[in-house]
């Protein structure tokens, strides 16, 4: 019985020492105030687990062929490449500022399967400024932008430049 009540005064004074920290406002949620290496670890675990959990029920292959990643490249190059960066473009000053950092997908998305990359595509990733795409692109334009990440990490950086040319060429 009294070891319960010591966890029960235990549980009130770290609850209160929780709202008083909340409510006052006194921890720095700004991006310049990174979490110590605990933390980090503890929300990029609870991430990744999220991903690979919710990703489960998606079975759908995204389609390779040479049109489905030339339409994923221009959803690519006009929306991620400012915080991602691809072979031989430099992410934006725009993920300078980001916490966590937005990763270099050429060097990390075979970290993910594809399922699990549509999913993050998809559904975004909550405190990361990763946006949720799904709620205004199509699910083929998802699955194209999620088979040009799959093969993003095997592009040249000439390979990137020639799909931009011909991106622009398109636009003529």
């Amino acid at each position: 019985m009294k070891f319960i009540a010591i966890l029960l005064v235990l549980f009130i004074v770290v609850a209160a020492g929780v709202l008083v920290m909340v409510y006052s406002g006194a921890y720095d949620v700004s991006t310049t105030n990174h979490d110590n290496a605990l933390m980090n670890r503890v929300l990029d675990t609870a991430m990744t687990r999220s991903v690979q959990h919710h990703a489960r029920g998606i079975s759908a292959a995204p389609p390779s062929d040479s049109t489905t990643i030339e339409m994923g490249f221009r959803h690519y190059d006009r929306m991620c490449v400012g915080c991602h960066g691809a072979p031989g473009v430099a992410h934006g000053d725009i993920a300078d500022g980001l916490w966590p950092e937005a990763p270099d997908l050429a060097k990390t998305a075979a970290d993910w399967t594809p399922a699990q990359l549509y999913w993050i595509i998809k559904s975004g990733l909550k405190f990361t400024s990763m946006p949720a795409w799904g709620h205004s692109h199509s699910e083929k334009d998802l699955w194209a932008i999620t088979a040009f990440v799959q093969r993003l990490p095997r592009l040249s950086p000439s390979e990137y430049k020639a799909m931009q040319d011909r991106a622009a060429r398109a636009r003529e």
